[in-house]
């Protein structure tokens, strides 16, 4: 006889596709004509942005643009100019089992660009970035119960789960124009740092309200002639209201902001002098709504009339959710190989790298800052300099969890002062989003077999006496005597399953 589970069930992520590939770069780039001709590169960069994902038909499609962006000193001035060129890619994946509503998530991270130069007015470039891709889909987990009829002692240990009850996405754009307000006029722009953030979150019945921020930082031409540069921080808020099934006010939220692509253009203004950023970003929100209930989960049965056989299984059970933000100082000296500075024209970090680990203090984020110094020379010329740099940081608050659904890093600030000649002493804030989870691995039951062609045989007497050893408990006391936990806890006037032992024992009769 098997008595199958019943439809109590809890629900979690699971990923139907996690995979990598590499996607090269080939560019032939020749200089327009109002660039002048090439003296030396100092920095060649590859920007991958995403334009489009699609799932259809088993087969995930992405489709995008790379930006390949070289900063060069001009041959005529000896100052900083910067030309770019972009180049399209697509790449497709095979889905197995395409989910009904997935949610895709991808990022990009260059991995190495070489150029070659053919004259002072062209480029040949060749580069490759990694592209990941992740389609998550929700799946639901079965709760084993015990069949209503009193025929099964079964083991019970109550347990806090953690159920997805939503799982959305959405893609939106954000458009702005920003003025560069009293700094020096933009003529070109040399390089750019984008990143997102988001600062709360709020939940109604179907729908989730997210405020962020967007942090615009730019380094540019303010005279073409002198090759003067300039900087702007632009800090820009923004909120969004996407539809969520499933979500309501007591729901837990782990939400991420990625940006897939941004373009930044510069628009004269009849009206001003000084001419207007446009600034048009396409962003993508996922939410993970989850609600924390009790669940008794079966750990062992057996039946006091007939052989049972119980089969097992691994429950996954995420028991705690939390959002935790922090940050961490990174304190380093970056020394010049040749030569020696006399001047930083701007320090930027295009990348940075997060990955983590968890022991009994908490969770370690750790990974590596790109560091990009643009500097001047003792003779005036601008010079490049590259370093990456280690960082660990253990997440205040974080002793109860032992897992992460989200790391979000971000470099929230750089700021530098020049110890001596030839080295920088550089200070970087790094601020992190976690959403932190503790993850529990439980044995339970998932079926019973109970075969009512192999009755226990009943004890002759009607108590048996026990001396139980120190390290047993009173179930496994119960299931090897075949009698009710019950009824030995009653005739033992003992407290509970965990009554202290050794002790002598009176085994009753079922």
């Amino acid at each position: 006889m098997e008595f199958n589970q019943d439809n109590r069930s809890f629900c979690t992520t699971v990923a139907v596709l996690d995979t990598v590939a590499e996607q090269l770069a080939d560019v032939d780039l020749t200089l327009p004509d109002y660039c002048p001709d090439i003296e030396k590169i100092l920095k060649c960069t590859l920007i991958p942005k995403i334009q489009t994902r699609t799932l259809s038909g088993g087969q995930l499609q992405i489709d995008g643009n790379c930006v390949v962006n070289v900063l060069y000193v001009d041959s005529i001035k000896k100052s900083i100019r910067c030309c770019e060129q972009s180049v399209n890619f697509s790449q497709s994946f095979s889905v197995k089992e395409a989910p009904d509503n997935p949610v895709i998530l991808t990022r990009t991270k260059p991995e190495y660009i070489n150029c070659r130069a053919l004259s002072p007015r062209r480029l040949v470039m060749h580069g490759a970035f990694s592209l990941y891709a992740k389609v998550l889909s929700s799946a639901k987990t079965s709760i084993y119960s015990p069949p209503v009829e009193n025929c099964l002692e079964a083991q019970l240990m109550n347990i806090k789960c953690a159920s997805l009850t939503s799982l959305c996405q959405e893609q939106f754009s954000v458009v702005e124009e920003v003025s560069v307000g009293d700094k020096p006029v933009i003529e070109s722009i040399l390089s750019t740092d984008i990143s997102v953030n988001i600062t709360d979150t709020k939940a109604v019945t179907g729908k989730l309200m997210a405020n962020g921020e967007i942090n615009l930082k730019l380094l540019y031409i303010t005279d073409v002639e002198s090759g003067e540069t300039g900087k702007l921080d632009y800090l820009l808020p923004f909120n969004q209201i996407i539809d969520c099934e499933g979500i309501d006010e007591n729901t837990i939220n782990c939400v991420s902001c990625d940006i897939m692509s941004y373009d930044i253009r510069l628009k004269n203004d009849v009206m001003s002098d000084k001419p207007l950023l446009l600034l048009d970003l396409k962003l993508c929100l996922t939410e993970e709504g989850y609600v924390i209930a009790d669940e008794n989960v079966v750990t062992d049965a057996y039946s006091v009339k007939c052989a049972t056989q119980p089969a097992f299984t691994q429950l996954n059970i995420v028991s705690d959710l939390a959002k935790l933000n922090d940050s961490h100082i990174e304190k380093s000296s970056v020394a010049v190989d040749n030569g020696k500075i006399s001047k930083v024209i701007n320090i930027s970090s295009n990348q940075i790298t997060a990955d983590y680990s968890c022991d009994d203090k908490g969770i370690t984020v750790s990974g590596k800052v790109n560091i990009c110094i643009l500097a001047e020379n003792e003779d005036k010329i601008p010079v490049f300099i590259e370093r990456n740099i280690d960082y660990s940081h253990l997440m205040t608050s974080s002793s109860e969890y032992n897992c992460a659904l989200y790391v979000e890093p971000r470099v929230a600030s750089i700021s530098y002062r020049l110890a001596d000649d030839s080295t920088v002493e550089i200070r970087c804030e790094i601020k992190f989003a976690v959403s932190a989870a503790a993850k529990e691995n439980i044995r339970a039951v998932s079926d019973v077999e109970i075969f009512e062609d192999k009755p226990v045989k009943p004890e002759e007497c009607a108590l048996t006496l026990y001396f139980a050893q120190a390290g047993e408990s009173l179930w496994s006391i119960a299931k090897s005597h075949n009698t009710a936990l019950d009824k030995l806890i009653e005739e033992n006037s003992a407290a509970a399953q965990n009554e202290d032992i050794p002790r002598m024992l009176l085994i009753p009769r079922v």
